[in-house]
């Protein structure tokens, strides 16, 4: 073979190591992971006797990871910082530039770390110009690395430098997210008695209107809304935690009818309250998703109570449930105030509120649309709106039909059938009225055969 067909395979040799490498570096973000497979892999194809890793912070270096080691000095390697001005590794660490020694004296020399040690390797972990740590080894033979064996582990560095800050970072992520979720409950916990003491003394007070004058029955009143504005964060708070802590949610047959039954007699009596139109439009036959009922229930209801917040008095609420094909669509559409263009890309921000004119006073914790898009998107589903401002609003969302309609389905709204609900709020298959959409402008160029496009 020619020394030009023994480089070449050769080449061809360190890049399917690297690629491997690289699989393995890629297949688990934790930090310990990365270190073992970082320095289990540079020895093995160095053939060093010892190895370490550590990480730079200011002026000093911590080893993370060490092989090869006695167990009582490489704890103490471990124990003990090293300044970045101190020996081989500071000065990797300092200068950027890999530190080769071939001979060493293991008597005299203070370079060593390990004192059976004759010849070793620092090659500083650099990530956007800044040096992170060192990738240190050695072995008991003199003049062990190679300039093609040294070149080939500064690659292995580079690729470890990325993948350890790419493992803290998400460590940090996650650390982040705990907290997170620690102070929700936290605070969820040490509100909810308060909250509820002022719940109970709002109740006892209105109990009494008869003898409160008006002014002090109106403040009552207020107290009571703000406590229960509160109430709704919480929650809302805590159901996006629960959804997005990686808890397992359970995937049950579910009946978006009875689902709708619930949501809509829990908001029925704002739109009441506001003399709206509250039209609901159910099919005759069970419409079958795979889900849960409460969360379900609760992106529903947000989407409900957002139609009746942003729609005028005496306006029009129009709540129906379809199936198009394999997907099952719920849709809410108002004639209220509408959404203008700039505001709609961060309608599913958390805490964002697309103040129109005339809902300044709208009460809301901006948390409502993004708990839906979460919830919906968690059962293999997908949230859809238009709007146009001074016309109104339609928001939806589709998920996948369960296939076998024979499925024995509980319907969890008790009574639903002949209740005293269903005869107030909806019209029976054969009472409900067909209600158009509304007219089309002149941006929609989409073809109604399609009903996600239709909409969308």
């Amino acid at each position: 073979m020619t020394d030009i067909s023994h480089d070449l395979m050769n080449r061809i040799e360190e890049l399917e190591f690297l690629q491997n490498l690289d699989r393995e570096l890629q297949r688990d973000l934790n930090l310990e992971h990365v270190l073992a497979i970082t320095l289990d892999w540079a020895m093995r194809r160095s053939a060093a006797d010892t190895g370490l890793i550590a990480r730079r912070q200011d002026e000093e270096l911590y080893i993370l990871r060490v092989a090869g080691y006695a167990y009582q000095y490489a704890a103490r390697l471990m124990r003990e910082p090293i300044p970045i001005t101190s020996g081989i590794l500071g000065r990797a660490a300092s200068t950027g530039t890999p530190i080769y020694m071939a001979y060493l004296n293991t008597a005299t020399n203070s370079e060593n770390i390990y004192e059976k040690s004759r010849s070793h390797f620092a090659i500083p972990l650099i990530v956007e110009d800044e040096t992170i740590g060192v990738l240190h080894l050695e072995s008991r033979h003199p003049a062990h690395f190679s300039a093609d064996m040294r070149r080939f582990l500064v690659f292995i560095a580079n690729r470890a430098a990325i993948a350890i800050r790419n493992a803290e970072l998400y460590s940090n992520v996650v650390r982040s997210e705990q907290l997170k979720s620690d102070m929700i409950r936290m605070i969820s916990h040490d509100l909810r008695n308060p909250l509820n003491t002022v719940f109970n003394a709002t109740a006892i007070m209105k109990r009494l209107q008869s003898q409160i004058p008006e002014p002090l029955y109106q403040v009552i009143t207020s107290i009571e809304s703000a406590a229960g504005q509160m109430r709704g964060l919480i929650e809302e708070l805590l159901t996006l935690e629960r959804l997005e802590s990686g808890i397992q949610v359970l995937f049950d047959p579910v009946d978006l009818n009875a689902v709708l039954v619930e949501a809509a007699a829990r908001v029925e009596r704002d739109a009441r309250a506001k003399q709206q139109e509250f039209i609901l439009e159910i099919p005759d036959k069970p419409m079958i998703v795979a889900g849960e009922f409460a969360h379900l229930r609760q992106a529903m209801v947000n989407l409900i109570g957002n139609a009746i917040k942003y729609t005028p008095h005496k306006g029009r609420i129009q709540v129906r449930i379809e199936r198009y094909g394999h997907r099952i669509m719920f849709d809410v559409t108002d004639n209220g105030y509408g959404i203008s263009p700039e505001r709609q890309k961060n309608l599913f921000k958390r805490f964002y509120r697309a103040h129109q004119p005339g809902t300044e006073d709208i009460e809301g914790t901006g948390l409502g649309l993004s708990l839906v898009k979460t919830i919906v998107e968690r059962f293999k589903g997908e949230v859809w709106f238009k709007s146009e401002p001074g016309k109104g609003s339609v928001f939806g969302f589709w998920l996948p039909a369960l296939e076998d309609e024979d499925v024995d389905v509980e319907l969890k709204a008790a009574n639903v059938t002949k209740s005293a609900i269903e005869q107030e709020l909806f019209a029976t298959p054969r009472q409900r009225k067909e209600i158009p959409m509304p007219p089309k402008t002149d941006s929609d160029n989409t073809s109604p055969s399609d009903p996600i496009e239709a909409r969308s």
